[in-house]
C-alpha cells in the first residue's frame, strides 16, 4: 500500500513537472529559442516515457491513472503561471474614450503608464487615440483601469514583435 501511495504521489509530481516544461517549451519555440526548447524538450519527453512506463507496467492501479490526469491539470495551471513571470511579451493598447480622454490619461500618468496621443476619424467624426505600450503582465491592470474610468471605451489590444527606445511599464530596461 505504502508502495502504490508513493507511486502515485511520484507519477502526479513527474506530470505537473512534464507538463508545465512542454507550456515552456511551446513559449520557447513561439519566441524562435531553438537551443533551448530542444532541451526542455528532451527532458520533457524523458519524464513523460519514464511516467508513462510506469503506469502501463501497473494498469490495475486506478490511483496512478488518476494521478496521471490530476498532475495533467495541475501541471497545464503551473505551465501557464510560469510563463506568464518568464514572459517580456509587449503589447500596444489603443485606447479611444467619446468622453473621458483627458482623466484617462490623467490616470495612466498617476499610475507610470506611457503613452502616445494622436487623432484619427471614425464613424462620428474625429477622435483622439491614446496609444500605451506595455509588458503582457501589466495589460490586465491597464484594462482594469480604463474599464473602471469609462466602460463604454474601445480598446484593442496586439502583441508586438519588436521595439526600440521610449518608456514601456513593466519592463526594465537592459
Amino acid at each position: 500500500m505504502v508502495n502504490t501511495i508513493i507511486w502515485t504521489l511520484i507519477i502526479f509530481v513527474a506530470r505537473i513537472v512534464d507538463v508545465s516544461l512542454g507550456t515552456i517549451r511551446v513559449n520557447m519555440i513561439v519566441r524562435r529559442k531553438k537551443a533551448i526548447a530542444a532541451m526542455i524538450g528532451f527532458v520533457e519527453v524523458t519524464i513523460f516515457i519514464s511516467v508513462i512506463v510506469r503506469l502501463i507496467k501497473n494498469i490495475d492501479n486506478i490511483y496512478g491513472i488518476l494521478a496521471y490526469g490530476a498532475g495533467f491539470a495541475v501541471g497545464t495551471v503551473v505551465g501557464i503561471l510560469i510563463s506568464e513571470k518568464l514572459s517580456r511579451d509587449l503589447v500596444s493598447t489603443n485606447i479611444i474614450s467619446r468622453k473621458h480622454n483627458e482623466e484617462i490619461k490623467e490616470l495612466l500618468l498617476k499610475e507610470d503608464f506611457g503613452f502616445t496621443c494622436y487623432k484619427g476619424a471614425g464613424r462620428e467624426g474625429e477622435v483622439e487615440i491614446i496609444n500605451v505600450v506595455c509588458s503582457s503582465a501589466s495589460l490586465q491592470r491597464l484594462n482594469k483601469l480604463i474599464h473602471n474610468r469609462d466602460s463604454g471605451a474601445f480598446v484593442v489590444s496586439y502583441m508586438l514583435d519588436r521595439i526600440r527606445g521610449g518608456f514601456i511599464r513593466g519592463l526594465k530596461k537592459k
